[in-house]
């Protein structure tokens, strides 16, 4: 330790001014975690709408599907009556 001598005065002065900044840190940090809360919510209602997009993208698909089996089927029918009506003109 050196010999210089410390006043009281300052001491508290030093002590008082590192209180503060402890405690506009932790108002900081507390502002910075509401926010991170915040972005958490709206990450989690952001994915709660990707899976409803999801579940409607698969209902689409599965629409689509059945349109292309019926659109087979109506193409096999065409070309059944086609060839049908191509061997009556023989």
């Amino acid at each position: 330790m050196s010999d210089e001598k410390i006043s009281l005065e300052l001491l508290g002065a030093r002590v008082l001014t590192l209180t503060a900044e402890v405690r506009d840190l932790q108002h900081r940090f507390t502002a910075m975690e509401s926010r991170f809360t915040a972005m958490e919510v709206r990450l989690g209602a952001m994915e709660v709408r990707l899976g409803a997009m999801e579940v409607r993208l698969g209902a689409m698909e599965q629409r689509f599907a059945v349109q292309e089996e019926r659109m087979s089927a109506m193409l096999a029918l065409i070309v059944r009556i086609a060839e049908r009506l191509d061997g009556e003109s023989h």
